[in-house]
């Protein structure tokens, strides 16, 4: 164990090396089979040597890159998942620009979402012989899949929602701050059009405050220990590149979903259908993360009240981010979608 000089040397040397620049993310294999607009589908294939599995649809939050599922090797949801025998096909939002302002949030939830597994489905019927699939969500991502999925009980088999926010106004601090009394939403998005990423990510760390010095503190301690050092600049790299959430479907998002907390108690159409998870027949599987204070446990929970089919929920040890690197999330995700079916 080095001094607590040396720890310090060896913590200025590894970031005067710039790490969070040069961290190599989304390394696992992988090709694009479509693109909408700024979005895209990405496909990674199962292990060829291992037998095949249903394929799956994971649903990304809007808000952030999608590399959190495949930020390095031995450290990816996706490659875990394929070397199961399960291929997946990732739906990567993009980047919006000023022209993606106006866009509704029925744009994404039914459009973007229906197309999107429309060709997975037609991939998966050309490559593995079956256009049934299962379906992943991850937070917001997981928020936008069950509203799909009640519209559309077809698309998938089986679905997992991973630290996805449903009774909202259980979200503990965020729905305090997120509450139409303290957040001017409609002025903010009138003047600024797309939500900024720069203003999304501020807010995230004044959620817990102490994490922006336990992320530092937590370096310096584990500066020596293997893997650790290139793990947190690809979580640095990861989570200081938020992405702008367009500006109507930001609107309509946190009006429906922080302020009236439809998901819960009804009210909302959305485009011209009622959202109403009640109509869904998929089973689900709710993963929450026990220490999450962006979807808490009792946020995610809601699904297991307001779903229309068998849910079960599990919760896990670790953080809405920290969730996603460690073992227990890809373990729980293969053991649900590969036991017998009922």
């Amino acid at each position: 164990m080095p001094s607590l000089l040396g720890r310090t040397v060896q913590t200025a040397k590894f970031l005067a090396a710039d790490p969070v620049l040069t961290a190599k993310t989304g390394q696992t294999p992988h090709e694009i089979v479509f693109r909408m607009g700024k979005s895209a589908l990405r496909f990674f294939p199962a292990d060829p040597e291992v037998e095949a599995r249903r394929p799956v649809l994971i649903s990304m939050p809007l808000i952030n890159t999608w590399t959190i599922f495949d930020l390095l090797p031995g450290r990816s949801v996706v490659a875990k998942l394929t070397a199961a025998g399960i291929p997946v096909y990732l739906v990567d939002w993009g980047r919006p620009g000023e022209e993606d302002e106006a866009r509704e949030l029925s744009y994404y939830i039914d459009d973007v979402l229906g197309r999107m597994f429309d060709r997975a489905r037609r991939h998966a019927s050309k490559h593995y012989d079956t256009t049934e699939l299962d379906a992943i969500g991850y937070c917001v991502g997981g928020t936008f899949l069950s509203v799909h999925l009640a519209r559309n009980p077809e698309q998938a088999i089986r679905s997992a929602f991973v630290a996805t926010p449903i009774d909202f106004h259980s979200s503990e601090r965020l729905a305090r701050w997120a509450n139409p009394e303290s957040f001017p939403l409609d002025t903010l998005i009138d003047s600024v059009g797309n939500y900024p990423a720069d203003l999304m990510r501020t807010s995230f760390a004044w959620l817990k405050p102490s994490g922006q010095t336990a992320k530092w503190v937590g370096l310096w301690e584990r500066i020596d220990q293997d893997g650790f050092p290139e793990l947190w600049a690809a979580l640095e790299q990861w989570s200081g590149d938020n992405v702008d959430f367009p500006g109507e479907a930001y609107r309509e998002y946190v009006q429906r979903c922080y302020f009236d907390n439809a998901l819960m108690t009804g009210g909302w159409v959305l485009g011209t259908q009622a959202v109403d998870l009640s109509k869904a027949k998929t089973p689900a599987l709710v993963i929450s993360a026990s220490r999450d204070h962006i979807a808490p446990p009792a946020a995610c929970g809601g699904l297991e009240k307001a779903w229309g089919a068998p849910c079960e929920v599990k919760t896990i040890r670790g953080g809405h981010v920290g969730i996603c690197v460690g073992s227990t999330l890809a373990a729980t995700l293969i053991e649900w979608f590969t036991q017998p079916e009922a």
